[in-house]
């Protein structure tokens, strides 16, 4: 099975329906609904995520946002960085800690893929980084998978 780590701000996008980027993460989720690969997001994401669609912890939206994270649990697998991801991430030469701990995380895994919108920010990353339309151009080309007649 393809899998994919998928960076916080495609999550985000997904979960917060911001414009103009909900269209292809949406995309990004329904397919990996159907079978075709796996997304994958480290447990340090879920924090972030929960901090950041809840206002910052607050308590008028913290149960939302958990309703969210558990029907997005439905779709991403959780992998837990350990010791090795997090040593590895802090001698890094990354500029930002979050990316470079996203990353490790994904040679954790054996990923075969990045899927993010900044990737400027993964440029020390072994493993290949696409925005959503390049990773559906990826799969076609790779893995004779098209996507593109179905959109939503």
């Amino acid at each position: 099975m393809i899998r994919v780590l998928i960076d916080t701000n495609i999550l985000v996008d997904f979960l917060a329906r911001r414009e103009p980027f909900y269209g292809p993460a949406r995309s990004l989720m329904v397919f990996a609904a159907m079978g075709d690969y796996e997304l994958w997001m480290s447990a340090s994401q879920v924090t972030d995520l929960f901090y950041i669609l809840s206002n910052g912890g607050a308590r008028s939206s913290s149960e939302a946002c958990k309703a969210a994270l558990r029907g997005l649990r439905a779709i991403v697998h959780v992998a837990a960085p350990g010791e090795r991801e997090v040593d590895a991430a802090l001698t890094a030469p990354w500029e930002d800690f979050e990316d470079s701990l996203v990353c490790q995380t994904a040679i954790g895994l054996e990923a075969q893929a990045i899927v993010t919108r900044d990737g400027r920010d993964f440029t020390h990353s072994p493993i290949p980084v696409f925005d959503v339309d390049a990773f559906f151009g990826w799969m076609e080309h790779v893995h004779h998978v098209a996507y593109g007649e179905i959109r939503f």
